[in-house]
C-alpha cells in the first residue's frame, strides 16, 4: 500500500498541471505551447509509469509469495522518492499558483511527506534493500567505545 499512496498523489498532480497548462494562457498560447513545460510533463508522466509498473511487479511478487523485504522496500523507497521529484515538477509548472491551496500541489506536497517518512523513511527502506541486494547489513548499531581514562 505504501507504494501505491504516492503513485495516485503523482497521477493527481499530473493530470491537474496537464489542465492547467491547456487552460491557462501566456503571449496569446497555451502555458503547455512551450517546450519546457512539455519536457517536465514527460518527465513527470515517464516518473509515474516507472511507479505504477513498480507497484505492478511488487502485486506479482506477493501474489506469487516471492515477494522479500528488500523488494518492498525497494518500492517505497523509489516510488516516494520519484513521487517527491513528480510534486515538485508539478509546482515548477505552476509558478506562484504551485504554493496556492487551490491549485492542490501544496497538499500534495503535505500529503507525500508522511509517506516518504513512515514505514522506514526512504533512508532506511534504501539501507534494507542495499542489504538484501549485499548480503551485508550496513545500520548495526556501532559498538560502544571504551573509556579511556
Amino acid at each position: 500500500m505504501v507504494a501505491w499512496q504516492p503513485v495516485g498523489i503523482s497521477m493527481g498532480v499530473f493530470d491537474m498541471c496537464h489542465r492547467y497548462l491547456k487552460e491557462r494562457k501566456q503571449f496569446g498560447v497555451p502555458l503547455a505551447a512551450f517546450q519546457l513545460n512539455q519536457e517536465k510533463l514527460a518527465r513527470m508522466l515517464g516518473n509515474v509509469q516507472s511507479m505504477v509498473l513498480v507497484g505492478w511487479r511488487l502485486c506479482k511478487l506477493y501474489e506469487s509469495g516471492k515477494m522479500t523485504p528488500g523488494h518492498a522496500s525497494l518500492g517505497k523507497a523509489w516510488n516516494s522518492r520519484t513521487a517527491r521529484e513528480v510534486v515538485s515538477l508539478g509546482r515548477e509548472l505552476l509558478g506562484g499558483n504551485g504554493i496556492l491551496a487551490d491549485f492542490l500541489v501544496a497538499k500534495a506536497f503535505c500529503d507525500l511527506e508522511p509517506i516518504y517518512s513512515y514505514e522506514g523513511t526512504y533512508d532506511i527502506n534504501s539501507l534494507v534493500t542495499g542489504r538484501e541486494v549485499t548480503g551485508i547489513a550496513s545500520f548495526r548499531p556501532a559498538a560502544p567505545a571504551k573509556a579511556r581514562l
